[in-house]
């Protein structure tokens, strides 16, 4: 049980995309010593002396955790705002007042599970009936305060569940009572998404966001969590970082006697703090005729946001109990605009979380920073409605008819209607997309992205709305480019992609979270092409050097299609890279290399590429509690030639969660390689018999009976796996070709001109049909 001094991403955890294939199998070290690619990093310098050159990193020490107890000596009206936050009821026990959920006999039957909230001697209790039969469980916390309040149940092994029935608290966008959060789905027990599974654990979904100075503490050996945390919910130090430093700082003068000659200690580099989040004494001028204001002076740096988006944002943590004051991606891997996240423009569809959204903004750009819009204490807004806006924006321009076209004080009227759409996750919390953009309703006809417009027009059409917006602002951006054309294109297959997407990349008004997730899209779009392109090669390698780090990160994976033995000893600078989230994408780039290298007494390692790779090991055993990290270990083990490694390694993360395919068509894969291919196939038909739907599993079925003669099955095995996902390319590009391959070239031809159809620009069923053709014409001929 986690308790103080003894003891995130929410959900669909992955610490590093992965395509589930071996990026190489060469077990010889073949790579060149000289950069060619990669001119533009590094020319003609041997690998030696790149490593020699680069130092490696020290820690710096920190201060200790001191409770918000001695805050409030001195900060007493910091903390009566803090008292009325969210932060401060982001976790509460049984009879705290803020805990309010009814616990009065009420039943909820969803996903194959019926529960039954009731109080058994003043002690709130679920009654949960499933097919593992009926168990009565007490509430150990409350989580959250509204719309919305969950609970967590206590399982053994150091685990917290967060259950998936909670209670609304009738402030959002559903009345009061006990709601599935997960309606419509089937959860039984095994299930990732049942109360016991994974996808609903706190210690390593939850922890890290509701509490202060938590410390998941995963025991692999023993299977236990050791969880920690310093204050039960989100207080002074969750943002400020450990305060006693600054206490001592803050204590000392006050012990100096009056006549003592005693000098006091000087004023400590931000007061004790390893960084400050003080407000500067900045303010926004708006000069006659302008009509938005500017920041006097510009914003020194990013901390405050970055300690924000810790939490208020789509990533995944990859040290185990950071602590505020250093850059985001020294301690998160935040997640680009990822297809499912978000809708190819960067509108928020997933939960994201924020961050993500306001990177993308024109405010982001000018300076704006969280506590200019919220209190950074209470977290409510300064203003209400319109009045926030215009304290920036002239009112005379902006909060006019003139401008938001419709009737004042209506709908449509707010500054929100029209630049902050919203969403409602969890069944009942709206929360707004802060990217502030325009409306594009031209883009929602070309791409199928939402627009403001038709969210309150839903009898109209998309046309309907542009042509509006044409009317009413006739210079405006209807038909101009957008960034987001130039990812709807790539992941539609599109002959247009890569220009569209150099164009994003040339366009200083593409922010660099839109630049990052068009260069990692390059390697699908290089994957595709029949001859990837060399100046597309040498763009990307000219972002190995942005000085923003997830532009950095995102051209490294736009490389993941290449083989990084072709492409230079340049790449090795980028393990050193001054930020941990681009050194781990490096290391997990070049593990191929920097395993098989040569590691001998008398000609070892050179010492960084032994710490890239113990800090990427690192950076995957802190979350050796889930399956994607045992995956990405196995891969690893894969790369230094341990297959039985590897498929040990494996099989632990279906221990930790059965349902996870990825790591039975690994698991698969290796065995194959060993030459065990029975024990391959049932490995595979066993995952297909838990998740029948899995698309990638019918497609590795499919692979291994090709490998073991199996032609007539493998045929179905690609057939399924094309109808369980039809948007996926690669699905149906094999299963073409296993028809052709089987001599019905006639349903390949077929199923290729409807690949067409949906992918009309793919150049790799346009080859392949008319390779098809021709060699059905010569058939005829004959």
């Amino acid at each position: 049980m986690p308790s103080p001094k003894t003891g995130s991403d929410c959900r669909y955890y992955g610490l590093f995309q992965n395509n589930f294939q071996t990026l190489c199998r060469r077990k010889t070290h073949p790579w060149p010593r000289e950069s060619v690619i990669l001119a533009t990093m590094v020319s003609s310098i041997s690998i030696t002396l790149i490593l020699s050159l680069i130092p490696l990193s020290t820690e710096s020490a920190s201060s200790d955790y001191v409770g918000r107890q001695r805050c409030i000596e001195c900060h007493s009206g910091e903390h009566r705002l803090w008292a009325t936050s969210h932060h401060a009821s982001a976790m509460l026990q049984p009879g705290e007042k803020l805990a309010t959920a009814k616990f009065d006999g009420a039943t909820v039957n969803a996903g194959g599970v019926l529960s039954r909230f009731f109080f058994e001697n003043g002690s709130p209790q679920v009654e949960v009936t499933d097919r593992s039969g009926q168990k009565t469980l007490p509430v150990k916390y409350f989580f959250g305060i509204e719309p919305c309040q969950q609970i967590l149940i206590e399982q053994p092994n150091g685990r917290l569940q967060s259950y998936p029935v909670a209670w609304s608290t009738g402030t959002g966008e559903r009345k009061k009572g006990w709601y599935s959060l997960f309606p419509g789905e089937e959860t039984p027990p095994g299930d990732p998404l049942h109360w016991t599974g994974s996808l609903n654990n706190w210690n390593h979904m939850c922890a890290e966001c509701h509490s202060t100075g938590v410390v998941k503490n995963f025991n692999a050996q023993k299977n236990i969590f050791e969880t920690r945390y310093e204050e039960i919910d989100v207080s002074c130090e969750a943002c400020h970082g450990p305060g006693s430093s600054h206490v001592e700082w803050a204590v000392k003068p006050k012990e100096i006697e009056p006549d003592s000659n005693s000098e006091q200690l000087p004023i400590p580099k931000n007061k004790g703090f390893s960084f400050s989040l003080a407000r500067d004494l900045h303010r926004w001028v708006r000069e006659e005729g302008q009509p938005v204001a500017r920041r006097e002076p510009a914003l020194p740096d990013y901390s405050e946001q970055d300690t924000c988006a810790r939490c208020h944002s789509r990533r995944t943590a990859l040290v185990d109990g950071s602590q505020p004051g250093t850059d985001l991606s020294m301690t998160h891997r935040l997640s680009l605009l990822d297809e499912g996240l978000y809708y190819p423009d960067g509108q928020i569809l997933d939960e994201v979380y924020v961050h993500g959204s306001f990177l993308q903004s024109r405010m982001h750009m000018e300076g704006v920073s969280c506590s200019d819009c919220h209190d950074p204490h209470s977290g409510a807004l300064h203003l209400e409605g319109n009045a926030l806006c215009i304290g920036c924006h002239e009112p005379s321009r902006y909060d006019q008819p003139s401008h938001h076209h419709h009737e004042p004080k209506g709908a449509g009227s707010a500054c929100i209607d029209c630049h902050m759409t919203s969403r409602v996750y969890m069944g009942t919390d709206r929360r707004h997309d802060h990217s502030f953009r325009v409306p594009r309703p031209d883009l929602s006809f070309s791409m199928g992205t939402p627009n403001a417009c038709n969210s309150c027009h839903e009898d109209q059409s998309p046309e309907w709305a542009d042509q509006h917006v044409r009317d009413w602002f006739p210079n405006g951006r209807s038909g101009q480019f957008h960034w987001g054309e130039a990812l709807h294109a790539a992941r539609s297959g599109k002959k247009t992609a890569p220009g569209l997407m150099r164009m994003a990349l040339q366009d200083s008004k593409t922010a660099p979270i839109a630049k990052a997730t068009v260069l990692a899209e390059f390697s699908t779009v290089r994957a595709n092409s029949k001859t990837p392109s060399m100046e597309d090669l040498q763009l990307i390698a000219g972002f190995l050097s942005d000085g923003n780090p997830l532009v950095r990160r995102g051209a490294l994976l736009g490389l993941r299609s290449d083989q990084p033995y072709d492409l230079g000893s340049g790449l090795l600078q980028l393990l050193d890279d001054p930020d941990l989230s681009v050194r781990l994408t490096a290391t997990e780039y070049l593990a191929p290399v920097i395993a098989s290298w040569p590691d001998t007494k008398a000609n070892p390692r050179p010492p960084l590429l032994n710490r890239a790779l113990s800090e990427y090991k690192t950076s995957q055993e802190i979350h050796s509690d889930r399956a994607e990290a045992l995956l990405n270990l196995g891969r690893l083990a894969e790369y230094e030639g341990s297959l039985e490694k590897a498929a040990l390694t494996y099989r632990k993360a279906l221990q930790r969660e059965p349902h996870f395919g990825p790591a039975s068509v690994n698991l698969a894969d290796v065995l194959a390689r060993l030459s065990r291919m029975e024990e391959a196939l049932l490995v595979l038909k066993t995952a297909i018999g838990k998740v029948p739907d899995d698309a990638g599993l019918h497609h590795a079925l499919g692979l291994i009976q090709v490998r073991t003669d199996q032609k007539i099955e493998a045929l179905g095995s690609f057939k399924k796996a094309r109808d369980l996902a039809p948007s996926n390319q690669r699905y149906t590009y094999v299963y073409a070709i296993a028809l052709n391959d089987g001599k019905n070239t006639k349903e390949a031809i077929k199923v290729l001109k409807e690949a067409l159809i949906m992918w009309p620009d793919a150049s790799i069923f346009q080859n392949a049909l008319q390779e098809y053709q021709s060699s059905l014409s010569e058939e005829s001929d004959s």
